[in-house]
Formats: structure tokens, C-alpha cells, sequence
């Protein structure tokens, strides 16, 4: 009887055994292909980034000076220059909260605080509704705005998205307000 427990012990130890190495191979695989590729991925993102401020101030002969002390839950703070060293203004990069997860943004803002361009360089949104807030006929509704908007007062929401709407609005908010509370524009931010 004691043989045939020992069997049955057995049969239970290797499939735990053998699961726990396909584990342990796989993490390593995981790691090994993360390590390969996560400085590419950084350089996309860092593009995509650049390219949305190059869009947000509508030229590409600037330069975008990456800035120090960026407030809590803003990804980076720009200082924008064109191509002759003229101030342009400020980008601030952020992910807000969506609906189907973050909406990554970047905010173009003037030296008068007024938002010169939001562009999204990346969102989960729901294709047809939410995504709709990516689109530039809702993101241009944004221009030339300052201070502390309100849904549905200085920005119409998405029909159908306004999770979403509410998610950018805020995101725009943020911007607003960081680059107040960094001394980088007027007051009037949101609070």
C-alpha cells in the first residue's frame, strides 16, 4: 500500500513540476524579447510625441526643449521654439483616463495660455464612438481656448462618446493647469 501512495504522490508532484518550468521558460523568453525591444519602443513613443507637437504648432521646423519639473500625472513639459529661437509656446504630454483605457494626449499651448492644438497619439477608445474624440473636427473645437473649460459651455462633446469627451477635456484641463503651476503661462488654469 505504501508503494502505491508514493506512485500516486508522483503524479501528482510532476505535473506541477513540469508546468512550473514551462512557466520559468516562458518569463525568461518574455524578458529576453522586452530587453531586444523596449528601446525601439521608447523611440516610437518619443517620435510619436514629437510628431504631435510638430502638429499642434503646425510646423515642423521647430524644436521642442524638453523641461524639468513636471507636475505629478503630466508625462513631460516642452518648451517650443521656432526654427529662429522665437518662443512658440509650451507642449505638455499626458494619458487621461478613457472610457476603453487611456487617451494619451499632447497639448499645445501659447505663451497667453490659449491651447494652440491637442492631438491624440494614442486611445482605446471604441472604434465609431469614442475614437471619434481623436478626430479634428472635435479636437479643433479646442483652438484658441484658455482658462478652465466646461464641458458643453467652451467644448461640445462627442454625441454618443462623452466619457470620452470628458476624458480629453480633462486632459486639456491638465495641461492647462501644469503649465500654470510651472509659471510657464498666465493664470486662469484649471484648478
Amino acid at each position: 500500500m505504501k508503494e502505491g501512495s508514493r506512485a500516486g504522490g508522483f503524479a501528482l508532484f510532476k505535473p506541477a513540476v513540469s508546468l512550473t518550468a514551462i512557466c520559468i521558460c516562458v518569463a525568461a523568453v518574455l524578458a529576453v524579447v522586452n530587453a531586444l525591444t523596449a528601446e525601439r519602443i521608447a523611440a516610437n513613443l518619443d517620435a510619436a510625441e514629437k510628431a504631435a507637437i510638430y502638429e499642434v504648432f503646425g510646423d515642423t521646423g521647430i524644436s521642442a526643449e524638453e523641461l524639468s519639473g513636471a507636475p505629478e500625472g503630466i508625462n513631460s513639459v516642452y518648451r517650443v521654439s521656432g526654427g529662429d529661437g522665437t518662443p512658440l509656446g509650451f507642449c505638455v504630454a499626458l494619458s487621461q483616463q478613457g472610457f476603453g483605457g487611456n487617451i494619451d494626449m499632447v497639448v499645445g499651448l501659447a505663451p497667453d495660455g490659449s491651447v494652440t492644438g491637442v492631438e491624440i497619439t494614442s486611445l482605446s477608445e471604441t472604434p465609431g464612438l469614442g475614437s471619434r474624440v481623436a478626430e479634428e473636427p472635435y479636437l479643433d473645437g479646442y483652438r484658441g481656448k484658455s482658462g478652465r473649460l466646461v464641458l458643453g459651455a467652451d467644448v461640445d462633446a462627442v454625441s454618443g462618446a462623452t466619457i470620452s469627451s470628458r476624458s480629453v477635456l480633462a486632459g486639456v484641463n491638465a495641461a492647462i493647469d501644469a503649465a500654470v503651476r510651472m509659471g510657464l503661462v498666465p493664470g486662469g488654469g484649471a484648478s
